[in-house]
């Protein structure tokens, strides 16, 4: 999803922070501290994490990476394994 493309909406402005100097940066919820989303230096979309999301029905909606698989909690259904990378 392209940066241009994201509408948040809410009471402000979600927060980000540099979470790796010229690489990375994260993004917050002001009002209780979710993280909302992800920016990488070299990846051209921006990640959202799908509990951020209003409206997750969409057939276009189909993960792609699921990083931390081995750590997620059992009741979430899996994620094929369509792409790897270091942290997932």
């Amino acid at each position: 999803m392209g940066f241009a493309t994201v509408t948040w909406t809410g009471e402000s402005e979600p927060t980000w922070y540099v979470s790796f100097e010229g690489e990375a940066k994260r993004d917050f919820c002001p009002t209780c501290g979710s993280r909302l989303a992800a920016i990488d230096s070299d990846i051209p979309e921006i990640g959202i994490n799908v509990t951020a999301l209003d409206d997750t029905s969409g057939i276009d909606l189909v993960p792609i990476h699921a990083p931390f698989r081995d750590k997620a909690a059992h009741w979430l259904p899996p994620v094929p394994e369509t792409e790897h990378s270091a942290a997932g």
